[in-house]
């Protein structure tokens, strides 16, 4: 199974939340098994041009294609529902369909598209947009560096990889992937080949240790958590299809997979014979928990802990009553080393599900298993 590009013949990772931002190397071994060795940190996001800087810095010389793996929440992610075309007409009669729910003018976003569920007479497409300025600037920058962009991902299709790169993704049931960055958790659900589900929540992570925590929580009660009445999934009935992928792979150049939105009337640039949807062609730009995008200042671990149950049990549940897939066997949570213990323990209970490690931290050879898990991944 390919994530993303059908080559990845990357030698470069670039991987970053929006606080940290690493430079990495691939390796193989004799076996095949692909490693990231770290070149070079920056303490700040790659939408900073300072980042590549800072990680270049002890790098003399480079050259070579680097691939980009960021947040789900650094992505922003629409689900469509269309009427039913053939699959070679999806992609000319997109434009026409997200202009309609974009805020912006759609010339401002490269964006790719998944097809998650096909129904007798619509298509359900979730695509996921980023800025194409910033990805311009990122660009340049790289350029100056001899380094080439040539695959930019959301952070859980790289996960996908990774795991599936040690067989921990298994056909006959549903795995639940969580990753903890600081400001935000990516949140996907794999079943039968493909990543059904993807969400993000804003979270902020606390930023102390527990252990350093441990006196002030004892003295402060937790912030009261809400649920909300309207935070609703769009509904789906029938079984998602699993041979679609996320980027097309007829090109190695990102560009070219990635399509560039450009202005465009009504209509124009579509498949010939193409009709323009008319007003019962519904369409809709559906965000899960669109009402929880704004972030949720956590001030210590139990209420942080908290949180990420309600968000896991919450994806957990809507995959199991109205999408219906195979069990949820496995959870996979990167991210909060720093309070596994009170985490895992937490998950367990609330999921009834064995709870585990994205990368062992003891087999971490940077330091950071999220980081090293996301790189390694997106060089697979």
């Amino acid at each position: 199974m390919q994530w993303s590009f059908t080559k990845k013949n990357n030698r470069y990772a670039l991987v970053g939340d929006r606080s940290r931002s690493l430079l990495a190397v691939k390796n193989q071994s004799p076996t095949g098994a692909t490693s990231a060795t770290p070149l070079g940190w920056a303490d700040c996001s790659l939408s900073e041009t300072k980042s590549v800087h800072q990680v270049m810095t002890n790098l003399s010389n480079p050259k070579g294609d680097v691939a980009i793996s960021l947040p789900l929440d650094q992505f922003e992610v629409l689900t469509l529902s269309v009427n039913k075309v053939p699959r070679e007409v999806v992609a000319k009669i997109l434009p026409y369909h997200i202009s309609k729910v974009l805020d912006q003018p759609l010339s401002e976003f490269i964006y790719d598209w998944l097809i998650v569920k096909e129904l007798k007479d619509s298509l359900q497409i979730n695509v996921f947009l980023f800025p194409a300025k910033m990805f311009q600037e990122l660009r340049n920058t790289l350029g100056h560096y001899k380094l080439n962009p040539s695959t930019l991902e959301p952070d859980v299709f790289s996960v996908c990889a990774y795991l599936e790169s040690r067989s921990d993704l298994q056909a006959d049931e549903a795995t639940l992937i969580a990753l903890c960055w600081p400001q935000s958790i990516s949140i996907a659900i794999y079943d039968k080949g493909n990543l059904i589900l993807t969400r993000t929540v804003q979270l902020q992570r606390p930023e102390q240790p527990q252990s350093d925590q441990q006196d002030q929580d004892d003295q402060e009660p937790n912030p009261e958590i809400q649920l909300h009445a309207d935070d609703i999934f769009p509904e789906l009935t029938d079984e998602p299809d699993h041979q679609e992928s996320l980027f097309e792979t007829d090109h190695d150049d990102l560009l070219a997979n990635f399509l560039i939105a450009t202005k465009k009337e009504d209509g124009q640039g579509l498949a010939p014979g193409y009709q323009a949807p008319s007003q019962v062609d519904k369409e809709t730009a559906n965000t899960p928990w669109e009402g929880q995008q704004t972030q949720k200042i956590v001030q210590n671990w139990p209420a942080y802990i908290n949180q990420v149950s309600l968000e896991l049990m919450r994806t957990r549940d809507y995959f199991n009553s109205v999408i219906k897939g195979n069990q949820v066997k496995t959870v996979f949570v990167g991210g909060g080393e720093e309070s596994w213990s009170a985490l895992s323990s937490e998950l367990e209970s609330s999921l009834g599900i064995k709870i585990k490690h994205l990368m062992d931290p003891e087999l971490s050879t940077i330091g950071d298993p999220l980081f090293e898990a996301v790189s390694i991944g997106v060089l697979s």
